[in-house]
């Protein structure tokens, strides 16, 4: 009788404490933001070759691309990258580039128009570059390293976005 008193006591907390949290969750919702923006959808390896405006990559703004400069590959020597990028809508956006950063060289990220005109340059050894992009329009989006020599340094690096405004 008293393991069934007992066992039927701790039920009855059970069930009470299970329903309190229940209806308390429900009194008190988690807030859940309306606007969220993800860094990256997408992350991915440069195709080899895309060291020019034709052979370009293509990147689209929030996703991430990863490659390397400085190394032999398919008997070529990479020292420049280009990724293709179409603005499907008018924002400022930031370009990032995380990787190796030497006392004596540095990558450099270039924004070019469609036809191959600059429009900007990171400065010396800042690994960002903010850019408003028109919709509709296509750019490319360059990554060298000034002055890098066969047998130097190898630079390894993942470049991603984020839509500033």
């Amino acid at each position: 009788m008293k393991k069934t008193l007992l066992a039927s006591l701790g039920l009855t907390l059970m069930l009470s404490t299970s329903a309190s949290v229940a209806l308390a969750e429900e009194a008190n919702p988690v807030p859940v933001a309306k606007e969220s923006t993800l860094t990256s959808v997408l992350e991915y390896n440069e195709q080899e070759p895309n060291d020019s405006f034709e052979q370009a990559n293509y990147f689209f703004i929030g996703d991430a691309v990863i490659g390397t400069l400085g190394k032999e590959v398919q008997g070529g020597w990479e020292a420049y990258d280009v990724f293709k990028i179409k603005a499907f809508r008018s924002n400022e956006v930031q370009f990032i580039i995380e990787g190796n950063k030497y006392p004596d060289s540095w990558m450099e990220l270039t924004l070019y128009d469609s036809n191959g005109k600059r429009i900007k340059r990171s400065k010396n050894a800042q690994y960002s570059l903010n850019a408003d992009l028109e919709k509709g329009k296509e750019y490319y989006l360059a990554v060298d390293v000034p002055g890098l020599q066969p047998g130097g340094n190898v630079f390894y690096y993942k470049i991603s976005t984020e839509v500033i405004r």
